[in-house]
C-alpha cells in the first residue's frame, strides 16, 4: 500500500513536487494543466527530466496523470469526440515523458443516445488515443457515479470497453465515492466483496491499477458525486476500516481527492489532516511507513 494526493501543478512541476513532499506523499496524481481548459502543457524536456528525477529521488512512484474534466469521449457529438481523444492523446504523451503510470479518464456522457451507443464510443476512442500516442502509458478508465447518461458507473459497463479495447495499455481506476454513490456498499464485508467479485468476473482485478481514496457526501445509490474528508461521509470510518484490511486491495496505491480549503496553506493542512485519519483507521500491520525525512 502507498498513499498520496492529487496535488495542483500551478506554479510548475517543481512546486508540484514539493506540495507532495509536504504531504508525505508515496504516490501522487496531477493535471498536466487547468483542468477546465483544452490547451495542454506545452513541451519542457528539462523541467520533465527534473520532475521524472525527483519523484525518483523522492520515492514517489507510481505518478498517475488526470485527464481534464472537459473530455467526454462517450459523446455523440463528433467535434467534442475528435477534440476529447486528440487531447487524451496529449495526455498519453505526457504521461510518457513523466514516466507516469497512466492517464485516469472520467468516461463522460453517451447524452440522448444508448449507453450501448455511448460504450462503443469509449472504446472506439481509447483505441484511437493509444494509436496516436507511443510509449507505454496507460488509459485508466475511472468509473463513476452514474449521475444522468455517465458511462461507467457499474463494473460490467467497464468492462464492456475494455473487452472492446484488449489489452493493451489499459487499466482502471476505482473511486470509493463513486462507487458508493453508485450502489455497491464498499462499507461492509459482503458489499465490497460483491463489488470485486464483479469486477473479477468483468474484466479481472490485476487491471485495478490505483484506488481514489475519497468518502462520499452522498448516500448509498444515489448516484451523486460529492467528496468528503475521509470518515466524515457516509462510508465513514468503520466502512474504511473494511476497505483498508480487504486484501484484494491493499497492494494498490491509494490516492486522496478530498475537500480542501482555499489557499495553498489551508489546503495542505486538510491533506494532512486526511493522511492522519487514514493512517490511524489503517491496521498497524498493513500500515506503509512515511517518508524517512518525516514522522508521525
Amino acid at each position: 500500500m502507498r498513499l498520496g494526493f492529487h496535488v495542483s501543478i500551478g506554479g510548475g512541476m517543481d512546486r508540484a513536487l514539493a506540495a507532495a513532499r509536504q504531504r508525505r506523499c508515496q504516490t501522487m496524481q496531477v493535471f498536466t494543466a487547468a483542468p477546465s481548459a483544452w490547451v495542454r502543457r506545452k513541451t519542457d524536456s528539462e523541467e520533465d527530466a527534473a520532475f521524472v528525477a525527483g519523484c525518483r529521488a523522492s520515492d514517489i512512484t507510481p505518478v498517475f496523470v488526470h485527464a481534464p474534466y472537459l473530455l467526454n469521449v462517450a459523446s455523440g457529438d463528433r467535434k467534442l469526440w475528435r477534440k476529447s481523444v486528440a487531447v487524451l492523446a496529449q495526455e498519453l504523451e505526457i504521461a510518457n515523458r513523466w514516466d507516469a503510470r497512466g492517464v485516469v479518464l472520467h468516461l463522460g456522457s453517451a447524452g440522448d443516445s444508448s449507453m450501448d451507443a455511448g460504450i462503443r464510443r469509449v472504446a472506439k476512442a481509447i483505441r484511437e488515443a493509444r494509436r496516436r500516442s507511443e510509449g507505454p502509458a496507460k488509459v485508466i478508465l475511472e468509473n463513476c457515479a452514474g449521475a444522468g447518461r455517465t458511462v461507467g458507473h457499474t463494473m460490467a459497463q467497464i468492462g464492456r470497453i475494455l473487452g472492446e479495447v484488449g489489452p493493451e495499455r489499459i487499466g482502471v481506476c476505482v473511486d470509493t465515492a463513486h462507487v458508493f454513490a453508485a450502489g455497491y456498499a464498499i462499507d461492509t464485508v459482503q458489499g465490497i466483496d460483491e463489488m470485486l467479485v464483479e469486477a473479477e468476473e468483468a474484466f479481472g482485478l490485476d487491471l485495478i491499477e490505483l484506488i481514489h481514496l475519497n468518502d462520499s457526501k452522498s448516500a448509498l445509490g444515489s448516484r451523486v458525486d460529492r467528496h468528503e474528508d475521509i470518515g466524515k461521509g457516509q462510508i465513514g470510518r468503520e466502512g474504511f476500516g473494511v476497505i483498508f484490511t480487504e486484501p484484494r486491495l491493499v497492494h494498490l496505491p491509494f490516492i486522496m481527492e478530498t475537500p480542501k480549503s482555499l489557499g495553498n496553506e489551508a489546503g495542505l493542512a486538510d491533506d494532512l489532516r486526511n493522511l492522519r485519519r487514514v493512517r490511524r483507521i489503517i491496521p498497524k500491520e498493513l500500515r506503509p511507513p512515511l517518508p524517512a525525512a518525516c514522522s508521525g
